[in-house]
């Protein structure tokens, strides 16, 4: 197998219920376009040049997707749980990172955790933070399983 550097970005979170907390996951990912494809879970830098798009579409079943992800599942009757990614992108599109946190927390507390989280990938590299992006999801459980996923997944075309 032979990997390329990705071209392109797509960042999106999402919650869902399930029978099982699996189920749950399985779900939010489906919510998200990418419950069909096989996740490849990467580190967090984020190549040069890259291009967001708005939606995952025209995936094939079952392809390998380079994903950056945090996820977090429960069953515990009234806990809110988050997932959440902090994308953060150097000047001049050069570069970035990708920072990942999921908890027992609100939604805002875990943007917070990972825009903290950016800020200090950007200083000890030096780097000038342009721009800041963030994708949460934050649901509180209640009769059914349920889980909570951000996702950047970079695609090589």
């Amino acid at each position: 197998m032979s990997w390329t550097t990705p071209k392109r970005a797509f960042i999106g979170a999402a919650s869902a219920e399930g029978g099982t907390k699996l189920n749950a996951f399985d779900n939010a990912l489906l919510k998200l376009g990418i419950g069909n494809v096989n996740l490849v879970k990467l580190s967090s830098v984020i190549p040069a040049h890259i291009e967001w798009i708005d939606e995952v579409h025209d995936v094939p079943i079952g392809m390998l997707l380079p994903t950056v992800y945090a996820h977090i599942e429960s069953d515990e009757p009234g806990m809110t749980i988050s997932a959440a990614l902090g994308i953060g992108i150097s000047e001049n599109n050069e570069g970035g990172l990708i920072y990942e946190y999921a908890g027992y927390c609100t939604k805002e507390e875990a943007e917070e955790m990972v825009r903290k989280m950016v800020e200090e990938g950007f200083a000890m590299r030096g780097w000038k933070l342009a721009e800041f992006k963030v994708a949460s999801a934050s649901i509180t459980v209640g009769e059914k399983p349920a889980a909570a996923i951000a996702a950047v997944v970079m695609f090589p075309y």
